[in-house]
Formats: structure tokens, sequence, C-alpha cells
């Protein structure tokens, strides 16, 4: 740092110099989605396993101030209090204490995190949780119940609460802004059985969902340019906020299910919602690969094409173990050879994909040594741009 920017840059405040120090020994410790709030006074983190912690600043600020502490004492300050505030929370001890507490919350796909979930939607997981916590996977084995029953239960009771809070609003007659700042996962409302076909009234037409963010859920009419629009403010949310959901667009069938919004081509929103999706796998797919840590997951990238339209690839190099996204496009790796890509369908025509089933997102493996023949038939058959 220069002697100017340290002359020109803002003083801090002992405060914000504490929530700075917390902040670094968080991502010390692996925790980068972590946000302060001064206005709390708080760092809110995603602290794994679907959960997240608020780390309350104030009282230890006063603690860290009393008395006259060495620099090295000040930093064991910080690491145990950091320490101490992650520390697992404590899971109900039967079924009968949690279920008053019980209720949903959306989450990206998972397996191999020890929270009880299920799909709910593309790239996306229904979790329970009591109160604040994350049920843990056994909870059904444990409380003697079926996981079906204590799913029916968190529904029950999300839906006994799900009474848009006083902050909702309209931005103009179609477009409900729910923020959620009490923290009532009330995003994952939408999964509660008719509860988006209810605002077709409210918005004037068929309801159309976004969840751009855990702390916001976006509502309007399925007017073709309002839905274009609203694309736009969600990936624009969705890529600040520190707690990202989807930028995809959900709405109802005939039946009054949620499924997502997938427009054919020729509606103004179709391009929007077709990179929307995939964003959202590309997203899951990195978040997997970052959490495992395993070496054999390839990278999923979104990539565009000439015309401007978005795609998913990914590579793999042949002759090194690998394990594949579902993309659009696999860019093939043969040393000492130029990249080519192919469609995903091309190499399960080929019979090159076995799918691992302990991986959620889906993975897949490919033939560590496929023959000649089968890489000739994907050279002659690979994308020309």
């Amino acid at each position: 740092m220069g002697i100017l920017e340290r002359l020109t840059r803002p003083t801090r405040s002992p405060r914000e110099r504490f929530a700075g120090q917390v902040l670094a020994e968080l991502r010390r410790l692996g925790f980068t989605d972590a946000e302060f709030r001064p206005n709390q006074f708080a760092i809110v983190c995603e602290c794994g396993q679907d959960a997240y912690s608020t780390l309350f600043l104030s009282k230890a600020f006063t603690q860290y101030q009393r008395g006259q502490r060495s620099p090295s004492d000040r930093r064991q300050f910080v690491r145990e209090f950091v320490a101490h505030s992650l520390a697992p929370p404590a899971q109900p001890a039967t079924f009968a204490e949690a279920l008053p507490d019980l209720r949903l919350a959306l989450r990206h796909a998972a397996r191999g995190t020890r929270t009880l979930r299920r799909p709910a939607l593309p790239h996306l997981d229904e979790v329970v949780l009591a109160g604040e916590v994350p049920l843990h996977i056994d909870s059904p084995a444990r409380w003697g119940v079926s996981a079906e029953e204590i799913f029916a239960a968190a529904h029950h009771r999300t839906l006994a609460r799900a009474e848009l809070p006083a902050a909702a609003g309209f931005f103009g007659p179609s477009v409900l802004h729910v923020p959620d700042y009490g923290g009532e996962q009330l995003v994952s409302w939408v999964l509660l059985d008719g509860w988006l076909a209810e605002l077709d009234e409210q918005v004037g037409g068929r309801a159309v969902a976004f969840l751009p963010s855990t702390l916001m859920l976006l509502v309007c009419a399925d007017e073709p340019r309002l839905v274009e629009q609203l694309h736009e403010l969600a990936s624009d949310e969705y890529a600040r906020t520190p707690r990202p959901l989807s930028p995809m667009a959900y709405t109802t069938d005939d039946e009054g299910r949620v499924v997502p919004f997938l427009p054919e081509r020729g509606h103004p929103a179709y391009p929007a919602a077709a990179r929307a999706a995939s964003r959202l796998a590309v997203d899951v797919a990195e978040h997997q690969r970052r959490t495992l840590g395993d070496r054999r997951l390839a990278e999923a990238v979104l990539a565009t094409r000439p015309d401007g339209s978005a795609f998913t690839t990914a590579t793999w190099t042949v002759g090194t173990p690998t394990l594949l996204p579902a993309v659009d496009l696999v860019g093939v790796s043969v040393p000492g050879e130029r990249v080519f890509q192919v469609p995903w369908a091309l190499l399960a025509e080929a019979d090159l994909l076995i799918e691992e089933i302990d991986y959620r997102p889906a993975r897949f493996s490919v033939a560590s040594s496929p023959s000649p023949a089968s890489l000739g038939y994907l050279r002659e058959r690979a994308v020309r741009w």
C-alpha cells in the first residue's frame, strides 16, 4: 500500500476494525461467504451443512476492549470467539421437542451433507429446520418417525406461518417484492401447495416467482415483457447477494404445482430464462466441486455461442480420471491434440458415460482409455463454430 493510499483511506472505527479481524479469521478458516452488517453489528456467514450463523459482535467487542491486551492476546481472543460461535448447534432430542419449530428452507442441491433434505426443484433441495438449526440426516432414525412425516410436519408448520410480512409491497401494479428481514425462509413458501397460485389475483395474472436470494422473493404477472425485465433484476440480485439461491423463474402448472418457468423460443424472456437455467446448473456443480475438493470433479463453465446464447461446458482430459457434470458440450482433450467439443448426447450415444449415483448434482465418469474408434467417432461429429 502506497503512502498516498494510506493517507487518504478512511479511518475505521474500533468496532469496524474488530469486525474486520473477525472476518479475517473466518476467511482464514475457509468461510468465504461472510458479510458484515454494521447496523446489527453482526456478521452473517454460511457455515456449511445448509446453515447460516449470525455472529453478534457487541458483547465480544466489549470483552475485547477490556484491559490491556497484547496483539497476540487479541488474535487469540478473536480465534476463540469465532470457534465458539461456529460450534455445531444442538439437535432437538425428540420429534415432539422439534415439532413446534419445524419449517422449510430452500438450498442448492447437494448430496454428502449431513442434513435432512430432498429434491424440490431442479438444482434446489428442501431442507428441514428446527428454528435455525438444520435437522441431521439421522433424525428420523433417532426419533422413530419417517422422513416423510418430518417433511409433512415442516410443510404444515410453514403453511401456518406463511402470511406476507408487513414489509411486502408492490412495484407498480404487478410486481410484488417480499424481503425476508426476519429470517423466515419465506422463499420456501413457493413449495407449499397452492401458495403461489393464490397470488395470481394480487399480481393480475398467473404468478411468476423469482428467488434470487434466500432473503428475497419477487413475484410478477406472467406478462412476457415484465417477466423479461424481472429476469434481469433477479440476475443482478443473484450476482451480488451473499446468499444466492436461483436466477431462474418459477410458476405453477395447470394442477397448481410449482415448476420452472421455461418459455418457448420466441418468447421475449426465452434467452434470459435459458441463460438462468444454465447459470444455476453451473453454480451448483461448482459449489459441489469446491465443497468436496475431489480433483476428479471437472469444472463446469457457463459459455456463450457466437449468436450470444449461453451453454454449459466441461473438459474431459482423456487418460485422466474425470467426473463430468451434465453439460451441453464437452471439450475432449487428447494429449498432443487440439481440444474439440462434442454434444453431451454424443458421449452417451457412444456409451462413454457412467452415472455415479453417490453424487448430487449428478456426475458421470468417462472411459479412462477409450478406443481409437470411439475417439474417431467423436472427432467426426465435433461441433463446428
